[in-house]
């Protein structure tokens, strides 16, 4: 079964954040420990992390993810850029590890005036420097995108060359984007068009190194190549789409976070988990008959 949550804002501290999930009764929880588009951090106070970790445990929230800043782009081709990209996601590992996260979400980047090659070199390079520092427990995923302009991650195949570059691949997986994805042309409305997704994804990286789902509705259509997350039901995969993807033997099990702006975001939520209690209850009703 799938559990259900939302990205939510620290602005007020981790421990009102935490407090925010349970009212909310997120399952799993996503945050930014810095400015999300600039590369300020502010420090964490001690007792703000204890109840924190205290809170998500007490509820059983679980896992708890980290999302880079947007501002990082550890494909940079600008050496002052790739320097800062470097330093953002070694801190980000570094206090994702201090607040008890499992996961830290990177988005690959953009190669901007070199060529995707020498881009994804430069993200496998970047990693490779951070892991080798860094001993902790928390895993890297990257993001799969809508490939956007330079974006990297818009097909499974770059991801795959990128992991094969990586020296610790065990400390790498992937977080799959439902509306990323789709703008991609990777078409997920249906169980069929989810097995061929599977199939695409087994024949590059593998599905086991999926942990995440990123479940955002699409605004534009499918193969747009445009970010544009949509409430769910809202966009293009639509409510159909999200039963598909709840009720797969796969893709039903994985842990899911909400990115819509917090105005309808609980609705999101109860979507989300409706569809995934009707699912259940037709497994039930299958086992019975």
């Amino acid at each position: 079964m799938a559990y259900i949550g939302a990205h939510l804002g620290i602005g007020r501290g981790l421990d009102k954040t935490a407090q925010q999930a349970v009212e909310m009764e997120l399952e799993c929880l996503q945050i930014f420990l810095r400015n999300p588009r600039g590369s300020r951090a502010r420090q964490l106070k001690e007792m703000e992390i204890i109840t924190f970790k205290n809170l998500l445990a007490k509820y059983r929230i679980s896992p708890l993810v980290v999302h880079v800043s947007y501002i990082c782009n550890p494909a940079a081709a600008n050496p002052q850029l790739y320097e800062l990209a470097h330093s953002i996601v070694a801190e980000d590992l570094a206090r994702s590890a201090q607040i008890g996260a499992d996961y830290l979400v990177l988005h690959p980047g953009s190669y901007t005036t070199s060529s995707a090659g020498e881009g994804m070199v430069r993200v496998a390079n970047l990693l490779n420097r951070v892991l080798e520092n860094d001993s902790g427990p928390v895993t890297v995923l990257l993001e799969t995108m809508s490939g956007q302009g330079t974006e990297l991650g818009r097909d499974f195949e770059q991801l795959h060359q990128i992991l094969q570059l990586i020296k610790r691949s065990d400390r790498v997986g992937i977080c799959y984007d439902t509306c990323h994805t789709y703008a991609a042309g990777y078409d997920c409305k249906t169980t069929p068009g989810l097995e061929n997704i599977l199939s695409h994804i087994d024949g590059s990286f593998g599905r086991e190194r999926i942990k995440l789902v990123h479940a955002n509705d699409c605004a534009p259509s499918l193969g747009s190549h445009r970010d544009r997350h949509a409430h769910v039901g809202e966009g293009s995969i639509g409510l159909e789409g999200f039963a598909s993807l709840l009720s797969h033997n796969f893709w039903g099990k994985m842990p899911m976070i909400v990115e819509t702006p917090i105005e309808g975001l609980a609705g999101d939520i109860i979507r989300l988990k409706e569809l995934r209690d009707n699912s259940r209850e037709d497994y039930i009703h299958a086992d019975l008959r």
